[in-house]
Parts: structure tokens; sequence; C-alpha cells
């Protein structure tokens, strides 16, 4: 069965200026306008070639079908022919954006291509083809070349370090909560910001924001304080007795808005632990 083009035209995206070699000048010439990495995960990601077409004909011309082939670091990755149950209609002297899109899961890939899981990025060359049709049913296929780089994204991680409490009774609590975000990629980040929520014997006992602006390098590290009072009239002698008996079950999760060289994105975080408590 036919499948329908993934791709929709694209309304608005951040237009890169193609250099003349980009451009190939048929009835119909195609420029790489942008390249976006979407969905990333662990578990991989969605790099997208976004590709304008440009009718230099007085007549309409339709897009019909696409092919194209994937290598990734010299390791065939994918080789996809699509035809389209409706023909995008590109209007005479006139051009249209459409997405090329290369699913990428690291399993697969690091099958297909064992040298690159080790690394921090691979390069993906995607060739193929795009065939158009006249009013006449003419056809034309016309060719085209992309290639881009991607990150082998390691995920973000946290480690809750002991809760130093400066002072501590039945009535409340003063405490300092110590959470590390550790980098174990090899390309650094920007972290706009942590929305978190923290959690002690199961109680919620804050939320809020942090790390706003900050630097993370490659395959290193940031360790926040996050100063907790605590009423334990309002969140239960639970959580006094947890403190007064370490370890203390404490969860941290949240999201982290993070700025990279591929684009930003949202990274969701968690981490469960027993942690001491260090009185002063």
């Amino acid at each position: 069965m036919k499948k329908t083009l993934t791709a929709a035209v694209l309304a608005a995206w951040t237009v890169l200026t193609a250099s003349s070699a980009d451009r190939q000048k048929f009835e119909v010439e195609l420029s790489l306008k942008d390249k976006k990495v979407s969905d990333l995960s662990p578990q991989g990601l969605t790099l997208a070639f976004h590709v304008e077409m440009v009718n230099t004909l007085s007549t309409p011309l339709y897009l019909v079908r696409y092919d194209y082939r994937v290598v990734i670091e010299q390791a065939e990755f994918l080789d996809l022919r699509v035809g389209l149950d409706e023909p995008l209609r590109i209007e005479p002297r006139s051009g249209l954006l459409v997405a090329l899109p290369v699913k990428i899961t690291y399993e697969y890939l690091f099958r297909a291509a064992p040298g690159v899981q080790p690394k921090d990025q691979a390069v993906c060359l995607l060739t193929g083809g795009l065939t158009f049709q006249d009013e006449r049913k003419k056809e034309k296929r016309i060719p085209l070349a992309l290639s881009a780089d991607f990150p082998i994204y390691r995920g973000l991680e946290v480690r809750i370090q002991p809760i130093v409490a400066k002072n501590l009774t039945v009535g409340g609590a003063d405490l300092v909560f110590r959470a590390v975000l550790r980098n174990p990629n090899g390309f650094a980040c920007r972290i706009d910001r942590v929305t978190y929520k923290l959690s002690l014997v199961g109680v919620n006992v804050a939320e809020g924001t942090i790390a706003q602006g900050t630097g993370l390098d490659g395959r290193g590290e940031k360790t926040f304080d996050i100063p907790l009072l605590l009423d334990f009239f309002e969140t239960g002698k639970i959580v006094y007795d947890g403190l007064e008996q370490p370890p203390v079950a404490a969860r941290f999760s949240g999201e982290a808005e993070i700025g990279t060289p591929w684009g930003n994105f949202k990274i969701p975080l968690e981490k469960s632990d027993k942690v001491a408590v260090q009185k002063l």
C-alpha cells in the first residue's frame, strides 16, 4: 500500500542560505533549507532534511513519489521508496517545503555500524530523488544528495547527594537538598532551566526552577543546592521520622530544557535513592 508523505508542507522554518552547490537546476529546483534533529532520547532521534522545491515552469507540477538511501558512517542504514496517495501540487513559479525524515534508533544503528557506538556524533548521507509529474502525466525524477551530522545521545544523569540538616526538630527543619546533574555526552550543552519536584519518604516537599543559563561541559557535572524549610505539622511526622532515622527515601523529578549544537530539547529527569542526612 502506498504511504502518504510523512512530511507535511512546512509553514515557516529558519532559512539557511544555500550555496550554489545546493541547487540543481531542472524544471524543479531543489535546495536544502534546514536540517533538524527532533525526538532526542537515549533510544534515538529523528533527523529531518527540509528541502525547498521550486517549480520554474508556467504550469503546475506534482510530486508523486520519492526514494532515498541513507548511509551512516559508510554503513547502509535505510533504503526507502514511497509513493504518495495524494500528490503534492506545486503551483507555477512557486515553491514548497517538504521534510525528508530519517528515524534513527541507536540499537539498530549500532548493529548496522558497530564503530559508531563509542563516538559522540555520526554523519548521515542521504541520496535519492524526487519524482514529479506534469499535467500530461509525464514524469521526471530529480536527484538529490544531502548530508548532516547528529549526536550519539546518552541522556542526562541525576545523582542525589546527602541531605544537609542545618536544623532538625520535631517542629520543622532547615535543610539543603543537593542534586548533581551529569552530562555523559561528549558535547557541551546549555541548561536554560530545570523544573523540578522533590519528595521525601513519598511526601512532596518542594518544587521550583533551578540552573537557569548554566553551562554544562561534555562529560562534566554541576551541583545544585536547593534550600528547604519544612514544617512537619504540614508535611507530617513521617518526614521527620525519615530524616531522623536515615537513610531517607528521596526522589528528584522534573525536566531540563537544554540547548545543544543540534537545537533545543526538553529532557525528562528522574532519580530515586535512599540518602544520608548530615547534621551540622
